[in-house]
Order: structure tokens, then C-alpha cells, then sequence
């Protein structure tokens, strides 16, 4: 129980340094100058790098104890690449240094997720039990850098959360990984991942779903700020809708079992409704604002679901490698729509551009509802997910 503490308080830290730090990058880039072509050709090099990275992470990472490893190597790296960044105003060197942030933080969440995940389950919780802190954090954390950013320069910002970014390294130091249940010889077939149609059917659900929210949340500060919102705001929205995702987390650990992976199709159903809204082209800025709160539901109930189900239908020794690859289809969906959006923005407008996202939505609510039917006919066995 110590050691889940020990996890719950990392993830505090840790989630808390990311919202003074990675919400930001859109508003920083276009504070020091740079066009909306140029911040999505940065930002799309966030997924960009993850493909590449993210394959020597799921080999490299194979047990528990080396996914400790090197989340702390990372998290060293991650605060000097940090700092590198806030230094330059140069869309050139941002481009550089915001890949070299990329390679130690774009597999983070995948591999902080499967190490809090065997450990929660080690100790018999859900995972959305230790999640959940992140979540908190995170609300604060926005929260404060909206009064933070009013007063001083996103620079000011962006060293707070590298000397929070050093808190989590040594927190690291004491965490013990959870032990190994299964024989040492039974080495994890990576081949695997790709003969379990379950799994793969779900890679295939996750990346529409999941891939066209995150790439709605990147452009939304802009999208906002050209509805003439004043950019410090943006702060307040992202609290309300982390409180949203809270509130929703902590209703899910107590009725979550019930409704099992059939919560996604309440996600879906609501994120449809939000691109919409977002989508129209006469859309108030607090219409606007309002639609974002429903982000909240909709990560809360990808959060609950997401790592347990891929732990349980991959089994231990393949959870690292089966959450890094979902995490690198949802990056490669990204990367693609992060780098031609600027360009896309720029000539059809924000609410186009949501629209399209809307067609994607569409076509991952269809995928689900074949996916949903097959996984009851083949997958019995998962009564508790189902």
C-alpha cells in the first residue's frame, strides 16, 4: 500500500508539472511570432516522433523494472530539452528541440500508464483509482498557470514545471516496480500483439476515437482566441472540463463495472455532439467553451477503460508493448492531422476544420458498434469489460 501511495503521489507531481508546461506550447509559439502553419507543423512533430520512438520503447521495455528505468532517464532528459526550449524564439531551433522533448515524452503517458496499471492491480484497485490524482493535479495546475500567465511571461511558467519535472525523478528513486508474476522464461512475443484480432480491432476503434479528440484539443486554444477570447482564459476552460473529467472518475469507480466497455458508446455519442457545436460556423465563443466541458466525460471514460481492458485481453507480460502500440497508432493519427491542420486552418476555417473531425468521429462510432457485436461472439471470457 506504501507503494501505491508512493504512485499516487507521482502522479500527482508529474501531472501537475504537464499542465504548466504542455497545454501552453500553441499559445507560447504564437506569443514569440510564429503563424498557425508553423505551430502545426511544431506540434505535429510531437506524434511524428513517437512513431519512431515509440517501437525501441515497447522492445526495450519489456517488464515492469525497466519501464521504471527509464521513465526516469526520461524525466531527467525531458526537464534539459525543457529548458533548451523556452530559450529560443527561432521556428527552426522550437522544431529541433520540441523533437528532441518528443523523443523522451512522447511514449510517457503508455508506459507511466502500464507501470500504474500492474501496479493498481498488484494491490487489487482500479487503475482510474490512482489516475484519478493525475486528473486532480492537473485541474489545479491549469488553474494556477491561468493566474500565473497574467502576471509573467509563459517563460516564468515553463520553469516551474521543469523543477517539478526534477521532483518526479527522485520520487522514481522509490517506487518499487510490481513483481513479476509471471516465469522468467516466458519472454513476451511482441507477434503476439498482432494475432489477437481483439487487439488489434481495438487499436483500429482507439486511434479514430481517441486520435480525433486530441487533435480537436490542440487547435482549440486557437480556435477559442480567434472567437476573441482573451488566451489567459483558456486556463479556466481547461479547468472546468478537468473538473468535468473528475467528477466523472470518481462516479466510474463506483458504478464504472457495470456498464463496462459499453461507455464508450455514451463517449462517442458525445463527442459527436461536441464537434457539432464546434463545427458550426456561427458557433459564441461560450457556446464554444461550453462544448469543450464534455471533454471532460469523454478522456474520463477512455482513462477507466483503456489500460485495464488492454491488460486484460494481452495479459502481463505484453501490457507495456500492447498500451505503447495504442498509444503509437493514436501518434500516427495525430502527426497526420497535427501537420497538414495548420495548413487546412489556415484555408477552410476552424469550423470546417472540426467538421472533418466530426466524419471522423462518425466512422469510429460505426467501427464500434461491428466492433462491440464481434468482441461478445469471441470474447466471453471478458465479462468484466463487457
Amino acid at each position: 500500500m506504501k507503494n501505491l501511495k508512493l504512485c499516487k503521489a507521482l502522479t500527482f507531481i508529474r501531472y501537475f508539472a504537464e499542465s504548466l508546461f504542455y497545454p501552453f506550447i500553441s499559445l507560447f509559439l504564437s506569443s514569440i511570432g510564429l503563424s498557425v502553419s508553423q505551430i502545426g507543423i511544431i506540434i505535429a512533430a510531437i506524434p511524428i516522433t513517437s512513431i519512431l520512438c515509440a517501437p525501441i520503447y515497447s522492445k526495450l521495455c519489456t517488464n515492469p523494472t525497466k519501464t521504471k528505468r527509464a521513465l526516469m532517464i526520461m524525466s531527467i532528459v525531458e526537464t534539459i530539452f525543457i529548458l533548451a526550449f523556452v530559450s529560443f524564439s527561432s521556428f527552426v531551433v522550437s522544431l529541433i528541440l520540441i523533437i528532441l522533448i518528443s523523443i523522451v515524452s512522447s511514449s510517457n503517458y503508455g508506459m507511466l500508464d502500464s507501470l500504474l496499471t500492474l501496479s493498481a492491480q498488484e494491490c487489487k484497485r482500479q487503475y482510474s483509482s490512482v489516475r484519478i490524482y493525475g486528473s486532480i493535479s492537473y485541474m489545479l495546475g491549469v488553474l494556477v498557470s491561468g493566474s500565473i500567465t497574467a502576471y509573467i511571461s509563459y517563460q516564468g511558467l515553463f520553469y516551474i514545471a521543469c523543477s517539478l519535472f526534477v521532483s518526479v525523478t527522485i520520487l522514481y528513486i522509490f517506487i518499487q516496480p510490481p513483481i513479476h508474476q509471471q516465469e522468467e522464461s516466458e519472454k513476451p512475443r511482441l507477434k503476439e500483439l498482432f494475432i489477437n484480432k481483439s487487439f488489434i480491432g481495438y487499436l483500429i476503434f482507439y486511434v479514430l476515437f481517441v486520435g480525433s479528440m486530441q487533435v480537436g484539443d490542440d487547435f482549440f486554444s486557437l480556435y477559442m482566441v480567434s472567437k476573441g477570447v482573451e488566451e489567459h482564459l483558456y486556463s479556466y476552460v481547461m479547468f472546468g472540463f478537468i473538473a468535468v473529467e473528475i467528477i466523472t472518475m470518481f462516479i466510474l469507480n463506483k458504478f464504472g463495472k457495470k456498464i463496462g466497455i459499453r461507455l464508450f458508446f455514451l463517449s462517442l455519442i458525445l463527442l459527436l455532439i461536441r464537434f457539432i457545436i464546434q463545427g458550426m460556423e456561427g458557433t459564441p465563443g461560450w457556446l464554444l467553451i461550453a462544448s469543450q466541458m464534455l471533454r471532460g466525460i469523454i478522456w474520463a471514460s477512455a482513462l477507466y477503460l483503456s489500460s485495464t481492458f488492454i491488460s486484460e485481453i494481452l495479459g502481463y507480460n505484453l501490457a507495456t508493448s500492447g498500451i505503447i502500440l495504442v498509444m503509437l497508432g493514436v501518434q500516427i493519427f495525430n502527426s497526420i492531422f497535427k501537420f497538414c491542420g495548420g495548413y487546412m486552418i489556415e484555408r477552410i476555417g476552424f469550423a470546417s476544420f472540426y467538421l472533418i473531425l466530426l466524419g471522423m468521429t462518425g466512422l469510429a462510432f460505426l467501427y464500434f458498434i461491428f466492433y462491440y457485436i464481434q468482441l461478445k461472439k469471441s470474447r466471453k471470457s471478458l465479462g468484466k469489460v463487457l
